[in-house]
């Protein structure tokens, strides 16, 4: 008899467990952990959120980097984390779903260890070259390296990552070789690229612009959809003859796979919260990033969507890494 009642107590009482939960988050400091080193799109990206998320949560945001293995090191730590939403993965292509897909034995898949939360922003992608290289449009650059077969060398901030897939992308459609150099994030990529040790890279805005407005190096085309504001001279990859060659870099917050539903939804709302502030928007866009928050069913179908076309591009290239 005592048995029933109990039981019944449960049963009674489960529908109001998850809003209980969602109430009680958090309840204590939240931590996003980068996958990458301090100064890069990722790392920038998450600081300019950093105040935003904490007010609209009434906790204050802690970023830690854990860069390392293309940031799979990240997203493992994460996977693995308390579901409880106190530990939270800025993820990018390279450790949610390009670096897994790509590995022998990649340490998780994101359908499986994530929990979607909300997309933060989008980054502008751009195909670059050293001013010692004589090229200053892409038809140039294809033009030279069908003419020196394998002579370029091309930077990008890991295997695995966004740049590498799309250097990828556009060999196949240009039909061209070069010797790809992969670097441990975004920064040593770029300083090499300057320093005229690599002569072509596909790199984000954020971590190039200055360089590009200083001369030290040219842009070839923005690998998007439309032009960047900040280089308003500097066409799509479209309008250079190569509309295919485009790829979205996004940052995103992803919660470890149990994470109860109604604390991702809190989450989710305080992100897009914090996206709305006029001054966030301005900062991302200062540094070639457009603000972009998303609802989790959104941000899911958002990422079903670019791992079917990537996983399309790794198939067509044979596209592998080893860590």
């Amino acid at each position: 008899m005592h048995t029933g009642r109990w039981l019944l107590g449960l049963i009674l009482l489960a529908p109001l467990a998850a809003p209980a939960t969602a109430q009680q988050f958090p309840s204590k400091p939240i931590t996003l952990i980068v996958p990458y080193a301090a100064g890069g799109n990722v790392d920038i990206s998450t600081r300019i959120l950093q105040a935003g998320i904490g007010d609209a949560l009434g906790q204050p945001i802690i970023v830690e980097n854990r860069p390392g293995a293309g940031g799979t090191i990240a997203g493992d730590y994460v996977a693995r984390a308390a579901p409880d939403g106190h530990t939270l993965l800025v993820g990018s292509n390279g450790p949610v779903m390009l670096g897994p897909m790509t590995m022998p034995k990649p340490p998780y898949q994101w359908q499986q260890a994530f929990a979607p939360v909300s997309s933060l922003a989008v980054a502008t992608n751009m195909l670059l070259a050293t001013p010692k290289l004589p090229v200053r449009t892409v038809a140039e650059l294809v033009d030279y390296a069908r003419k020196n077969p394998g002579k370029l060398t091309l930077a990008t901030s890991s295997g695995a990552s966004i740049n590498h897939f799309m250097a990828e992308l556009l060999k196949l459609k240009a039909g061209i070789t070069w010797t790809e150099v992969h670097y441990r994030g975004n920064a040593p990529a770029v300083t090499d690229l300057v320093a005229g040790h690599v002569d072509i890279g596909l790199q984000q805005l954020v971590d190039s612009l200055e360089h590009i407005k200083a001369g030290r190096l040219h842009a070839l085309a923005v690998l998007g959809p439309k032009r960047a504001p900040a280089i308003a001279d500097i066409p799509t990859s479209a309008e250079a003859g190569f509309p295919d060659v485009q790829g979205v870099t996004f940052n995103g917050i992803f919660a470890p796979k149990a994470t109860p539903p109604a604390v991702v939804e809190k989450l989710s709302g305080a992100i897009r919260v914090a996206l709305a502030k006029p001054a966030v928007v301005e900062k991302l866009a200062a540094v070639g990033s457009e603000a972009r928050g998303s609802t989790p069913a959104e941000f899911t179908d958002f990422l079903t969507q670019e791992t079917a076309k990537w996983t399309d591009v790794m198939q067509k290239a044979n596209i592998k890494v080893k860590e």
